[in-house]
Formats: C-alpha cells, structure tokens, sequence
C-alpha cells in the first residue's frame, strides 16, 4: 500500500531589517520631495520674480560669480564680479539691473575678461537716493566706481540706456576705456510713435504692450507673473520715471560730440529693436568713423539677453581682434 508523504507547507520569506529601512527611507523621501515640489510652487505662484532673480544668482554663482558691495562717495553700489583677465565693465539700462546681463556674462568670464556689472543709481540692489537721475550723475558713479575697485582702464559695455552712460563716460574720460561696445544704445533724439508712457506701465495690458515692444518674438507668460513683475516695477517707479524726465530734457549736442571717440568701438543692434530702431544705430555708426556697426535679424531690443549666444562671440571676438577691427556693417 502506497505510502503519501506529508505536504510541506510554503515558506514565508520575511523581508529583511536592513530591505524594510531602505523602504521606509524611500518612502520618506519620496514625501519629502513631494512637499518640497509643492512648497516650490507655492512660492513660484506667488513670488515669481523672486524665484526667478534667486535662479539668475545660482547660475552666476555657479559660473565663479560673486555679488558684491562698494562704497562710492556716499552711495552703497551692489555689483557682480567674476572671472579673470581684462577688465570689462557692464552698464544696464533704465529700470534694469545687474542680473540682467546673466546671459552673457558667463561667457565672458571664461573668455579671459574680470567682468564687472554693476548697478547704477535707484537699480537693482544699489542705493536710490533723492536725485534727477541724470546721464552725468550715472557717469560720476561709472568714474568712481571704477576708482574704487582699482580699475584704471577698462572695456566697457552698455546697453539701452547703458549705452549712452558708456558712451558719455567715454567722451569725458577716454583715458579710462580701452575699447568700447554700445548695445541697442539710446541718445541720439529720432521720431517715433511710441509714447514715453509705454516705459511706465501701470496694467498688465500695459504691460504686454511694452513687452511686445521689447521683444522681437512673444513669449508666453501667465498671469500672475506679469501681476508680480508689476508689482516689481512699482517699487522701482520714482527711480524709472525720474530717470525718464532726464533723458527727454538732456541738452547739449552729444549727436555732434560722437565723433570726437578715438577707441575702438562696436555697435551691437537687433534689427526689429522697436523701442530703438536700427536707424539709430546707423547714426552713430555714420558719426563715428571708426565704428563697426552689427545688425542681427530675428532680435529686439531685448537682443543681448535672447540673443546672447549669438551677440557674446562676436564681441569677445571684437574685444580680442588684433589689430581693433574698425570701419564696416555687417547682417547676421
């Protein structure tokens, strides 16, 4: 008679101590990220200017620069600095900042250039005294902030309003600027249809007005930045619209004055900038003999920060040239 063996009953395999801690690790960490992920954007939704201004910083920082104060006369002036080389000097424009030139700057850093971008007068994290504003008081902070961080001879770049603060510091101390780039400059007077109100936006319809001016290709951005960038803009409106009342009643004939620039010196244009048409710069390129004048299709006024992989190379490549390029336009 056949004989059955008794059925083993199935082992049960616990999990290890050391597998159950990797588990609850996981798990932990999984929520962790989870409440980080919904705290970020928490905080983009309502401060996304702030969150964007802290990206600009981790990228400048991570690309060697560092953010710093200097004592000018008796303003405290806020500047980034970084790489090492030849001193180059950036100048933002009216209502900008420093950060603003984060596209480019990186690039000149590796380049072989100690880059400076500072903040003029009532702008980014520099003091904002009660002052007009003026392109003269924006060229004394220019001298002795260069004093005070023992530069005597600098490139020196400017954009929009920046531009004419450069070009007017080079006509009063050519003896300090080596070579020169004006970028989308303002200064010269031109007709336009634009009103100076567009500079001063009060709406968000106003707003995308002025961004659609700024940009040659409109980008989407939602609601409640633009209600945030507005509120950015407000706390800086005194400061825009002094410095615009200044600008429309300069006098003097700095047209006529162009000429008398001796350095090397390039014009940096986007060729549908409608706040600053390219006509603009082929006036200054006509007054200045020796200039050379770069148009680039598809950019704006907003040229050296979307456009800057296209724009650096060239001005590191004009910054460098030996012998200084002069004379010429040229389309790219």
């Amino acid at each position: 008679m056949a004989t059955t063996s008794p059925t083993t009953p199935p082992r049960t395999v616990q999990p290890s101590s050391a597998y159950s801690a990797l588990k609850r690790i996981a798990t932990v960490f999984v929520l962790v990220v989870m409440v980080i992920d919904i705290v970020l954007s928490s905080v983009f939704y309502r401060h996304p200017v702030w969150m964007i201004n802290q990206a600009m910083d981790a990228r400048l920082r991570l690309a060697g620069f560092h953010s710093e104060y200097v004592r000018v006369g008796p303003y405290r002036v806020h500047y980034f600095v970084g790489g090492k080389g030849t001193p180059l000097l950036l100048i933002h424009g009216m209502g900008a900042r420093s950060e603003d030139w984060t596209p480019e700057m990186p690039n000149y850093a590796k380049n072989g250039f100690r880059v400076y971008a500072i903040d003029l007068l009532g702008c980014g994290r520099t003091d904002r005294p009660d002052i007009a504003y003026t392109i003269g008081q924006q060229v004394d902070l220019i001298r002795g902030f260069l004093t005070a961080v023992h530069v005597e001879k600098a490139d020196v770049m400017g954009w929009s309003m920046g531009g004419w603060v450069a070009l007017e510091f080079a006509l009063q101390h050519p003896e300090r600027v080596n070579r020169l780039v004006a970028m989308d400059s303002a200064g010269l007077k031109f007709t336009t249809d634009l009103s100076p109100d567009i500079l001063e936006p009060n709406s968000v319809s106003q707003l995308k007005r002025l961004e659609a001016v700024l940009m040659a290709h409109q980008y989407y951005i939602p609601g409640f930045v633009q209600r945030d960038l507005l509120r950015t803009m407000e706390s800086n409106r005194t400061v825009v619209h002094r410095t615009l009342q200044s600008l429309l009643s300069e006098e003097g004939d700095f047209a006529g004055r162009l000429g008398q620039l001796q350095m090397p010196l390039l014009l940096v244009w986007g060729q549908q900038d409608e706040l600053l048409p390219p006509s603009v710069g082929e006036q200054m390129h006509e007054a200045i003999p020796q200039s050379v004048l770069q148009l680039y299709a598809g950019c704006g006024h907003m040229g050296p920060a979307t456009c800057a992989d296209r724009m650096a190379p060239r001005v590191i490549d004009f910054l460098r040239s030996q012998p200084p390029m002069t004379g010429g336009a040229f389309h790219y």
